[in-house]
């Protein structure tokens, strides 16, 4: 939308420009002035409109250059916040699942002990070999 504003703004420069130079030449043909000198200010007067048409577009250019090299700034810094506000977030999901996993380890062990105790004879036999393994 701010766009169409612009392009409003710009058609009425040129519109007041072109009104400019219209009521400019009518003015030089009713002055009274020979041919030659009408011709003469017509020209310096069609130069002068075309040297400002020509300033004031570089302006507006420059004006809308700068208006884009903002917003390419603003979108990188929000995409740099975003970047990193997703690498803490999984970064600390990635701890959530590694604390999950190690929760799931132990209970699978107390579990796994708690059945074998309840086994006869089988509680020992594990024991003696979780006993020898860790001593390997």
């Amino acid at each position: 939308m701010s766009n169409n504003g612009q392009n409003n703004g710009l058609t009425m420069v040129f519109a007041f420009f072109t009104g400019f130079m219209a009521g400019a030449v009518i003015t030089l043909l009713y002055a009274p002035s020979s041919g030659k000198e009408t011709r003469q200010k017509i020209r310096d007067t069609s130069i002068d409109a075309k040297n400002r048409t020509v300033e004031l577009a570089h302006q507006a250019s420059d004006s809308a250059r700068q208006g884009v090299q903002t917003l390419v700034e603003q979108g990188k810094e929000s995409v740099h916040g975003i970047v990193d506000s997703s690498k803490e977030r999984l970064h600390e999901a990635g701890e959530q699942v590694k604390s999950a996993v190690e929760t799931g380890r132990k209970v699978s062990a107390d579990v796994r002990a708690k059945i074998a105790e309840s086994i006869p004879g089988v509680g020992a036999d594990e024991r003696a070999d979780g006993e020898a393994t860790e001593e390997a």
